[in-house]
């Protein structure tokens, strides 16, 4: 299985049961890391943007992986706040790792880019646009939310000067009103804060509970919602992501 995400921290929220739960079923479970988050903001004022931060976000990208069980990340390197301005030499990258690894599975953000951030839907196209062209069928899950779950925090964010967001989406259209797959995930919500956790510039005095906004990590923790985006269909009714692979 490959995990495909644009900054540190997307894997924990978005996929963190998926991945950790894999892991823990016996899959060889490996993660891309498009940036490194450089260009981001640490919330508690402790390490600049640029070089530090991105060492930073490394090392917490590294232990996020840790606590999910699953294999140390490996980054592309491309530029915080720029995954759109080569999509095709991206798409090249993830072509090479998914040569490499032979994934049955890859699962990457949703096409809504979760709250409409830039990178997030640059991520999203180049992951899709690589595993269509995959020598072999690859199954592609898009991690997906509960419709307007993230609209509150677009709202707040788009505002901001220089926000990375599409400014004039309707966020009534973030999210999904039913996924393809509801994944249970409470055997290993514990794994899965600790991965939260550990985006330590992410949080509120180390607080997982405040990552992002106020409320949004516990409605986080019980279920995961998948649709398929790409490649083998799941079975009617599947619990599990490797259904009929």
């Amino acid at each position: 299985m490959l995990g495909v995400f644009p900054h540190p921290d997307d894997e924990a929220y978005a996929a963190g049961g998926l991945l950790a739960q894999c892991a823990a079923n016996g899959a060889l479970v490996e993660l891309l890391c498009a940036t490194r988050g450089e260009n981001g903001a640490d919330r508690n004022a402790a390490t600049p943007p640029g070089s530090e931060l991105a060492g930073q976000r490394t090392r917490e990208l590294q232990a996020s992986c840790l606590a999910l069980g699953v294999a140390a990340p490996a980054f592309l390197d491309l530029p915080d706040g720029g995954l759109a301005e080569d999509g095709a030499a991206a798409a090249a990258l993830i072509e090479r790792h998914i040569e490499r690894l032979q994934p049955h599975l890859i699962v990457t953000l949703g096409n809504d880019g979760v709250y409409a951030h830039l990178d997030h839907l640059a991520c999203t196209a180049i992951a899709t646009a690589a595993v269509s062209r995959a020598r072999r069928p690859i199954r592609l899950l898009y991690s997906v939310f509960p419709r307007q779950l993230f609209a509150p925090l677009w709202r707040v964010l788009h505002r901001r000067p220089g926000a990375a967001m599409v400014a004039d989406v309707d966020p009534r259209t973030l999210g999904v009103d039913a996924p393809e797959l509801r994944l249970d995930i409470r055997a290993v919500r514990d794994r899965k804060l600790a991965a939260i956790a550990a985006h330590r510039s992410q949080l509120v005095g180390g607080d997982p509970l405040t990552f992002l906004r106020p409320g949004l990590v516990e409605r986080l923790l019980d279920e995961e919602w998948y649709v398929v985006a790409h490649g083998p269909a799941l079975p009617a009714g599947a619990s599990d992501p490797f259904a009929g692979l």
